[in-house]
């Protein structure tokens, strides 16, 4: 089951005026938010893993996008946002936006959480990658608010450690016994296997033999990048023992201008990776090659999914590719050679493509 933002075609929701009380640094590329919504509070009354849509006029047109609220239980609500290009509503916030600026904000919406599991005490497993904590931040500190005999284990896959956002509030809330945080560092910081480079079913499995517990029913959420996402539940899908799960998948312009008559099409794709050819029998044309490859379990390389690193190029042997967003809505921040691709920035296309990387 997931939860997943659609293209907004319905009707504007009705919008309140909420003053910024204050926006601060969370990682070099994102930002923590603070709302005011005044005398009226209950206009921006929320439950776990809800999020809100704000309206921003950008160029003189209004624009309008969904955060999730991350805040505990009875606080002021904060949405994190995370810089992902050199334009739009994200550099907005994390360059623009400041104490005092006024939002245009609807009224919390999503039901990514059950409020049926505040009925008994549960063990939830919570793997998130990058800003994917936003949606699972709340109901974080929800269930360890609602019930004392609720436990946490939280997985979170980072690039590096200075991209982990919420750093510091995750070590507080760790202080307590019922929450255990999990780091996983792509670039090999923690000096363990297990938690170095990109999570993959094998690593999922190895991870729920050792954290899994038999005294408390289990609920799994899942929030991240598609292919994040796919190696999550591959490996939860392989447990003996029966575990729900429920994935968050984050709305995003490019998902949604790719057209219904792709997103059941694949390509065939043959990758050389320092001389060892693999295959993706079917790489799905609305996924991003990365994301393809993590879906398929193999290991590509790369530290980052925006452009950024540059670890995930590669050289075109035969066969096309499409961009999987505008250039300027991307990360990138340096040229890639002519014949050569960014895997994070590119989908398959056509029936067959093969490439290689060093």
């Amino acid at each position: 089951m997931s939860n997943t933002k659609e293209l907004r075609t319905a009707p504007i929701p009705p919008m309140r005026d909420c003053t910024v009380r204050s926006s601060q640094r969370l990682t070099p590329d994102s930002v923590l938010v603070t709302l005011d919504p005044g005398p009226d509070s209950q206009w921006l009354e929320s439950r776990p893993g809800q999020r809100i849509t704000c309206c921003l006029n950008l160029g003189g047109q209004n624009c309008y996008r969904s955060y999730n609220l991350v805040n505990a239980p009875g606080e002021a609500p904060q949405i994190a946002v995370k810089q992902v290009g050199e334009a739009g509503a994200s550099k907005y916030f994390n360059t623009q936006l400041r104490s005092g600026d006024v939002l245009r904000v609807a009224r919390p919406e999503g039901d990514f959480y059950n409020s049926d599991l505040d009925r008994a005490a549960h063990h939830l497993l919570m793997f998130a990658a990058g800003s994917g904590i936003t949606p699972l931040l709340s109901i974080i500190q929800h269930a360890l608010t609602v019930r004392p005999d609720n436990k946490v284990t939280l997985f979170y896959a980072n690039s590096e450690p200075r991209q982990i956002m919420f750093r510091e509030r995750l070590d507080d809330l760790a202080e307590s016994s019922r929450l255990n945080v999990f780091h996983i560092l792509g670039n090999g910081a923690t000096g363990e296997d297990l938690s170095s480079g990109r999570l993959n079913p094998g690593k999922v499995r190895q991870l729920l033999t050792q954290f899994r517990q038999k005294a408390l029913p289990e609920q799994a959420f899942i929030s991240g990048p598609d292919g994040f996402r796919a190696a999550v539940e591959d490996g939860i899908q392989s447990e003996l023992r029966p575990l729900n799960s429920l994935a968050y998948s984050f709305w995003s312009p490019t998902a949604q201008t790719t057209s219904e008559t792709t997103q059941d099409q694949h390509t065939e794709v043959h990758l050389a990776v320092g001389g060892v050819m693999r295959v993706i029998p079917k790489a799905s044309h609305s996924m991003t090659l990365l994301d393809a490859a993590d879906q398929a379990g193999l290991d590509m390389p790369a530290d980052c999914r925006s452009g950024i690193c540059h670890r995930c190029k590669a050289r075109i042997v035969s066969g096309r590719t499409t961009p999987a967003m505008r250039k300027e809505e991307s990360g990138q921040t340096k040229p890639v050679e002519p014949g050569f691709i960014l895997c994070c920035q590119e989908k398959p296309n056509g029936e067959r493509l093969e490439l290689e990387m060093d």
